[in-house]
């Protein structure tokens, strides 16, 4: 077996993706003008990678599968059964849907319900943690603001429809107010949410929410009509500059708006949505899933331990770890289990202890199995480095 297999990824085109970001960062040929969201590195079966085995194509699943121990790593194997996370660049032009995702106990209660078959509200069985690294200046709401930020808002929008659900909230400044409010909201009629966003415009317009205009323009802009608009005046809104990173816990209620990053998350696709989407919105079973609580603004921003050229994310979880790599003349990296690297920029070069190399360049991603062991990187930018 080698030490180094280069992937061939999948490429997403959801209409919320960017039809000239991957191009022009990574050089993704885009013939057809397609909105290209995500390309995704890893085994799950919703976009499976494949990697080169000489002058053959084989599906990294199957590669796993015919010899897991040595892919994966045998600690790795027992604990997870299979590669435990997905990566991804993610370019967004418009927002990605208001969302949730289950915890590992949500997932797998509600994968059973639907017969253990991928569905409408899930695919599979698994949690999905994850965590964003943003490549440009990356727009995103992420956790509930303090519940009195958010009455402060609401009072400021001043509409009559929300008045009675806003004074109950005001009397119960806590999680299950926060809920109730929420749920109330989500549950608008379309007369009375025509209502509230026409008196959400008439505000922007009168140069109201100064602090919040990017994100309400833009996503009135995006998705007309559509109750998730409001998301800004709950949610904490923020804007990653390019190598700044967060976490987004399973039961966070987030939703990526604009720019292109890095994302590395559990090996699932679970995603339950309230807005921003024409897909389906299940909003009891999103509520179920959600948790209900403040989220103080200054702890969403990972801080990285840096060691030497190397910048480590910690995230609460087993199932991946993640670094960021500058520009480094031969460094040594140990393998001790089933690795994906993937440049940023520049090149890479990589070389094993039997003389074994693999050039990349921006864009491009290798598989390193847990056999390796050991090896060496020279690069001249940066890349990204996961594993378990």
């Amino acid at each position: 077996m080698a030490s180094f297999y280069r992937l061939r990824n999948a490429v997403k085109n959801y209409v919320w993706g960017s039809r000239t970001a991957l191009n022009t960062l990574f050089g993704v040929p885009n013939p057809d003008e397609q909105p290209q969201a995500e390309i995704w590195m890893g085994a799950h079966p919703a976009g499976c990678s494949q990697i080169e085995v000489g002058a053959n194509v084989v599906s990294l699943q199957d590669a796993i599968a015919k010899s897991p121990d040595t892919v994966l790593g045998e600690r790795t194997m027992e604990k997870f059964a299979g590669l435990p996370f997905l990566l991804k660049i993610l370019a967004a032009e418009t927002a990605l849907s208001l969302q949730v995702h289950p915890d590992k106990r949500q997932a797998e209660e509600g994968y059973a319900r639907q017969g253990n078959r991928a569905g409408e509200d899930y695919q599979d069985a698994n949690h999905k943690p994850e965590l964003v690294y943003a490549i440009t200046p990356f727009m995103a709401m992420n956790g509930f603001r303090p519940c009195q930020e958010i009455v402060n808002h609401f009072l400021r929008l001043s509409s009559p429809e929300l008045m009675p659900a806003l004074a109950e909230f005001r009397h119960n400044l806590n999680d299950d107010g926060l809920k109730d409010f929420f749920v109330s909201l989500m549950q608008l009629s379309s007369q009375e949410k025509n209502h509230v966003l026409r008196q959400l415009d008439e505000s922007l317009q009168a140069g109201g929410f100064v602090h919040l205009q990017e994100f309400l323009i833009r996503l009135q802009r995006d998705y007309p009509g559509d109750i998730g608009i409001l998301a800004p005046l709950f949610l904490h809104c923020v804007t990653l500059d390019p190598g700044d990173a967060m976490f987004l816990r399973a039961g966070t209620l987030h939703a990526y708006v604009y720019g292109t990053a890095v994302e590395v998350m559990a090996c699932s696709d679970n995603v339950l949505r309230a807005g921003l989407t024409p897909k389906k919105i299940n909003l009891s079973e999103l509520v179920n899933c959600t948790i209900f609580s403040e989220t103080q603004e200054h702890t969403l921003k990972l801080i990285p331990d840096v060691a030497g050229d190397e910048r480590h994310y910690p995230v609460p979880v087993e199932d991946f770890r993640f670094s960021v790599m500058g520009p480094c003349q031969q460094k040594n990296l140990e393998v001790n289990s089933a690795q994906i690297l993937l440049v940023l920029d520049g090149v890479a070069a990589l070389r094993d202890t039997g003389g074994e190399e693999i050039t990349l360049h921006a864009g491009q991603s290798v598989f390193i199995p847990a056999l390796t062991k050991v090896y060496s990187l020279t690069q001249t930018g940066q890349s990204c480095l996961v594993q378990c």
